[in-house]
């Protein structure tokens, strides 16, 4: 049990490392991971996603109650903690989305930053929108959104790699997700359902628009992958709602 529990924190830190700014010091790590234990802390990723997700509800929280009647209220609270994750996550995601939409339009420059931009509108909007429905809706989407974005990739991974690691990594994201989604589903009821497809529809969308297989590339449709889902998933939120 003990040997058990060691190998899950050092994976789990390990995906914080990776794909947030935090250098967890409980569990100890090799200066230089091995390829094994890199690959099996992607697993982890969504549970990385909870903690990202519980610092933007609460900047979003905390921006609500202060701004309490303020007209701006909801979209000031959805960039005050679209910022909060974007510092804490070094915007490894939002980076991957630029290069990637830099990718895709090769003849069009401006096509990376221009999709970033809507992506971060569209973000704002679609939070304030969902806030003025239902302050519970607005957690609830907000912190399922961070965790089940982050499950994305291992599907398309999975969906390229059908090896064991792989089904493995799946199996671990799906546990991560699977309390997050009974909150949103309990909170939003049919936003379930419409947020998953929507998920799933961009998650398709971009393995196919992307296919470069070069491991730089990979990691950027990953982010890339990452950022569209999170946004799906609170257009499905806001349509049911």
């Amino acid at each position: 049990m003990r040997d058990n529990l060691n190998l899950f924190a050092r994976r789990f830190a390990l995906a914080l490392q990776t794909s947030t700014r935090l250098r967890p010091s409980g569990a100890p790590l090799p200066p230089e991971p091995d390829a094994d234990l890199l690959q099996s802390s992607a697993g982890h990723l969504p549970g990385a996603g909870w903690l990202v997700g519980l610092v933007a509800c609460l900047v979003f929280a905390l921006c609500s109650l202060f701004l309490r009647g303020n007209p701006w209220e909801a979209l000031v609270a959805a960039v005050a903690s679209t910022l909060a994750t974007v510092l804490l996550t070094g915007a490894i995601h939002e980076s991957g989305l630029h290069r990637s939409a830099d990718r895709l339009g090769r003849r069009d420059a401006g096509l990376g930053p221009l999709a970033l931009f809507l992506l971060l509108a569209g973000k704002f909007a679609l939070l304030a929108a969902l806030a003025a429905a239902a302050e519970a809706v607005v957690m609830a989407v907000l912190f399922t959104a961070h965790v089940v974005s982050r499950f994305a990739p291992l599907v398309a991974v999975h969906w390229l790699d059908t090896s064991a690691p792989a089904l493995r990594n799946l199996r671990t994201g799906a546990l991560w997700c699977a309390v997050p989604l009974l909150l949103v589903f309990a909170a939003s009821g049919a936003a379930f359902v419409l947020a998953l497809l929507a998920c799933a529809v961009a998650g398709f969308a971009f393995v196919r628009l992307l296919p470069d297989t070069r491991e730089a590339a990979n990691t950027d449709r990953h982010g890339a992958l990452q950022q569209v889902c999170e946004v799906a998933l609170y257009l499905g939120a806001a349509l049911a709602a």
